[in-house]
């Protein structure tokens, strides 16, 4: 390292930040399928323990199959079942989106981590207020 380098840090030359690639948007989608086939099987376990539980893992299924959105029956079923497999897959698009735009995992991870918040939020207000 030469004189001139240690007494003036700034006229280093910087680095550029690594642009985001497309395997920035692939690997979550891949964790989150390979994380569907864990959380069916603990759904399974979990309904036996009651839906309060089940909503921990999967509130968009309970919100979805909720009485209070006007869905009929046999939609919200249908959607619920789609949702049951789709749902990490998606938390995983979600954080390679994100990821791809800001290169920024923990604000990748804070926003899925936000809207899985807000939709047992959701579950836990229609609760309260809707009692039949």
């Amino acid at each position: 390292m030469s004189s001139r380098q240690s007494r003036y840090p700034s006229s280093r030359r910087r680095k550029a930040p690594d642009e985001p690639t497309i395997l920035a948007l692939l690997w979550p989608i891949v964790l989150g399928i390979l994380a569907t086939f864990l959380t069916v099987r603990l759904a399974g376990m979990l309904t036996l323990m009651g839906t309060q539980q089940f909503a921990l893992l999967y509130p968009w299924v309970v919100l979805v199959k909720s009485p209070v959105l006007g869905i009929d029956r046999a939609s919200a079923v249908a959607i619920a079942q789609v949702l049951l497999f789709f749902q990490f897959p998606i938390y995983g698009f979600v954080v390679g989106a994100v990821l791809y735009a800001t290169g920024s995992l923990s604000r990748a991870f804070l926003t899925v981590f936000s809207g899985h918040l807000i939709a047992l939020a959701a579950v836990v207000a229609i609760a309260i207020l809707y009692h039949p």
